[in-house]
């Protein structure tokens, strides 16, 4: 199999963008309406990351002005993301259906025929409080098959599962993901990713993943909406897979 990669210009460091040009198409990335995993062990770079998919690319361009309203819902706040207090949600003091039916009920109808609402929700290290309550799921499905029309018109929700573990994800929500950012990990979590997210077999899985992971903190990126043999990045770079099954 031959790789081909596209520069893009973008260098996640930090909580910024390192990049000759401002990259006016960062969007992209974030694809406000969709099931985004960010999966990693600690210290793999998953703060680092999120940070600068939600600082953009200027100071005074809090989220590259993608989303209105972010959310960041964890049981621990362990991650400095410059939000409003009230935006920060601690799972240990509330319960997860009810944080997520509050947030709908806030942002509902805020969107306008020439001014879309954008919402993200961030839930990091969040998921067994998902899968082990059924509330919480129920109010969960539905934000992921209604997110274009649950808060009215004009608006959208956006989830990011943060998770250590990619199989710590229950598959009927790693099936309903559109993208995930994968950081180097066991060889077991590599073969979930390998199955489930690529079209390659495990001798062209393993030749990306040496590929992607050379150095510490790269990230493998597949966005699961564009054509196979084109879904995935080291980092930003697209890679163009040539010669494969």
């Amino acid at each position: 199999m031959k790789i081909i990669e596209k520069e893009s210009g973008i260098e996640p460091k930090g909580a910024k963008f390192h990049t000759a040009d401002r990259p006016e198409n960062l969007s992209d990335f974030l694809n406000y309406v969709n099931l985004t995993l960010i999966v990693g062990l600690p210290a793999s770079g998953k703060s680092s990351l999120i940070k600068t998919l939600l600082n953009g690319t200027r100071e005074d361009n809090l989220y590259n002005n993608v989303f209105n309203s972010v959310y960041y819902i964890s049981p621990s706040d362990t991650m400095d993301l410059n939000l409003p207090d009230d935006k920060i949600i601690n799972l240990d003091k509330e319960d997860l259906s009810v944080i997520l039916q509050d947030i709908i009920d806030a942002e509902k109808d805020q969107g306008e025929d020439d001014d879309p609402h954008r919402v993200l929700i961030i839930l990091d290290d969040a998921i067994n409080f998902i899968a082990t309550n059924r509330k919480a799921l129920s109010v969960f499905r539905k934000l992921v098959m209604n997110g274009r029309h649950i808060l009215g018109r004009n608006s959208s929700v956006a989830l990011w599962i943060v998770s250590q573990k990619i199989k710590s994800v229950p598959l009927t929500i790693r099936s309903q993901a559109n993208q995930l950012f994968f950081f180097d990990s066991t060889k077991a979590e590599k073969e979930i990713v390998r199955d489930e997210y690529t079209p390659l077999d495990r001798k062209e899985a393993n030749q990306l993943f040496e590929y992607v992971f050379d150095e510490p903190h790269n990230f493998l990126f597949i966005n699961l909406q564009l054509p196979k043999f084109k879904r995935m990045f080291k980092k930003f770079n697209q890679l163009i897979l040539k010669n494969f099954n």
